[in-house]
């Protein structure tokens, strides 16, 4: 007796697909059948083929969340080595728990950084900060006009434009050359005011010496005199290049206007967040030369680019991308920038309440506009050593934000569901932390453990050193992709056979599994699980063959012991 495959999709998890009609050669395998003494079941699982998600990443950025951003930031691969196997759809912004800062208060990071040169003793030479008004594009550097190259002219957008000189592959900027003055560019940026934290000493001569060009480096043999604050000034950043990948083609350029060369040995090339570059030592720069520091020293890859001085992996530049989709190049730099927020928000974590200003006005129709998408999923991820202090209750939010995605979504949690990488366990005794590491204590996270555990996510301690497993947990679970299958019956498990198939078509079979190797079987839920190294591809179709208990058999209640009123057949 046969049937088709899809007439046998039965009774399972919202993960498999029900009911789907298939045009391929069908598999034909044994339906339900019956002896004096056995029933038999064959169940059909289809692993999920495609997700749409939309994901917030709630960060805390009070003072003791510097170690744990760097975790987060290092782990952006394993937060998705699961959707690419799935083909997930995915949106991924990042916004604080600060509601007091006006700069946060629920607005989606990302499109700011800065580049930041200290000395060998961490004092602050120069610092060139930008954000989303900046209206950086892709493949023109930020060139600053040469009347304003001075440590302190140089932190104000409308000094600076974007460069129309064409060098190397075909990217716009003048690395190592002297800059075009803005006045002779449409291409100004708009005016801002901002400020520079060093203490602005520099001579304010307006000096443009010629800086050699490319075919001169500027570097000098002797080592020179240890620099001061007004002696370098950064001129120009090429923050996003178009001709390569922003990991071959990122620099930046810094002019020595001090008069007499200048030894940068063990000075530093940073940002505010996690990036530093110790500047090797005997790297000098001479007197009215350039020196440009570049992710890469390969002319034939990065290019084209005249390389000083290589800082590689140690120091990134984010351009003005705000929101990570699936179509975004170098995803996982940009990740790392955007999950370092700083440590300076406030110490009264509002995590619920920044979700919720985020997606109400102002910011549902300004910063954060058509972030939401009508046909994804909604994914709120919450990051923090410390419990929420928002202000309504916790039920009042899971309620306001499960409506973002419509009533069913109470009902359907992969619709939207709440994550939490908090401390995640009570506390013995009030007043102690929930987990602690060698970076600190953890406060317990209640309020976030309680809308995870409403809405079917994951919690996860924030004291767990590695974060990689965490990241790859969380990414599997918005990948789609289904590790449990629910049996339609109780079988009897010595019989129970899993097979995998490629395809609906019966020459597809790719393996006959192993119990306990392969998958196990949970009686407890009746379900057959897989690990997370093991599971089945997108598309992939799994068949569980199985003898079913003899009539009346059940599963006690909490312990998954089986009990059967009838005798006869195995057990």
């Amino acid at each position: 007796m046969s049937d088709t495959i899809s007439g046998r999709l039965g009774r399972f998890r919202r993960s498999t697909l029900v009911g789907v009609t298939l045009s391929l050669p069908l598999l034909a395998v044994s339906c339900t059948e019956y002896d004096f003494y056995t029933q038999q079941q064959t169940d059909i699982f289809l692993q999920n083929s495609r997700n749409v998600v939309d994901i917030v990443l709630i960060v805390d950025n009070s003072c003791s969340m510097v170690e744990e951003q760097d975790k987060l930031a290092g782990n952006f691969n394993s937060f998705i080595q699961h959707f690419g196997g799935v083909d997930v759809d995915y949106k991924i912004g990042v916004i604080t728990t600060d509601t007091l800062h006006e700069e946060f208060m629920g607005r989606m990071v990302g499109g700011d950084d800065e580049v930041i040169l200290e000395d060998s003793n961490g004092h602050e030479l120069d610092r060139v900060a930008w954000d989303r008004d900046w209206e950086i594009v892709e493949g023109a550097s930020l060139s600053l006009d040469p009347q304003y190259v001075t440590p302190s002219s140089n932190d104000t957008s409308s000094h600076w434009c974007l460069s129309g000189t064409p060098w190397g592959s075909g990217d716009l900027g003048s690395p190592g050359a002297t800059n075009d003055s803005c006045g002779e560019t449409s291409n100004l940026l708009p005016a801002d005011t901002g400020t520079d934290t060093a203490t602005d000493t520099a001579d304010t001569s307006t000096d443009t010496a010629d800086t050699g060009g490319t075919s001169d480096t500027g570097l000098v043999e002797d080592s020179g005199n240890a620099p001061t604050v007004g002696d370098l000034v950064i001129t120009e950043i090429m923050a996003d290049p178009g001709a390569v990948e922003d990991s071959l083609g990122e620099w930046v350029e810094i002019l020595n206007v001090s008069g007499e060369d200048l030894d940068l040995s063990g000075c530093i090339l940073k940002d505010a967040g996690r990036n530093s570059f110790q500047i090797p030592a005997g790297t000098s720069v001479a007197s009215g030369q350039t020196i440009v520091f570049g992710r890469n020293s390969d002319e034939s890859v990065n290019g084209g680019l005249e390389v000083d001085v290589e800082v590689g992996e140690e120091f990134t530049l984010n351009n003005n991308i705000t929101v990570i989709t699936s179509e975004t190049e170098g995803p996982a730099e940009i990740f790392a920038e955007m999950v370092a927020v700083g440590i300076t928000g406030s110490g009264i974590e509002n995590g619920l309440e920044a979700v919720h200003m985020a997606f109400v006005e102002p910011m549902l129709s300004g910063d954060n506009a058509g972030f939401i998408r009508e046909e994804a999923n909604l994914s709120l991820i919450f990051v923090s050593d410390e419990d929420d202090s928002s202000p309504y209750p916790a039920s009042e939010y899971q309620h306001f934000f499960t409506m973002l995605k419509g009533e069913e979504a109470f009902r359907d949690h992969s619709l939207f569901n709440v994550s939490a990488v908090v401390g995640a366990v009570p506390p013995e005794f009030p007043g102690q932390p929930s987990c602690s590491s060698e970076h600190g204590d953890a406060s317990y996270g209640h309020r976030y453990v309680y809308l995870a555990s409403e809405t079917k996510g994951l919690v996860e301690s924030i004291c767990d050193e590695d974060f990689s497993v965490i990241a790859e947990k969380l990414g599997l679970i918005l990948s789609g992709l289904a590790v449990e299958f629910e049996l339609s019956e109780l079988p009897k498990e010595h019989t129970l056979q899993i097979s995998l198939y490629e395809s609906a078509d019966s020459d597809s079979k790719i393996a006959d599994l192993v119990k306990d190797e392969d998958y196990e079987y949970i009686s407890e839920r009746n379900v057959i699980r897989f690990q997370e190294d093991q599971m089945p591809a997108s598309g992939w179709y799994i068949l569980a063959s199985y003898d079913v208990q003899s009539t009346g058999t059940s599963i006690e209640e909490g312990t998954g012991a089986s009990t059967s009123d009838t005798t006869g057949g195995d057990q």
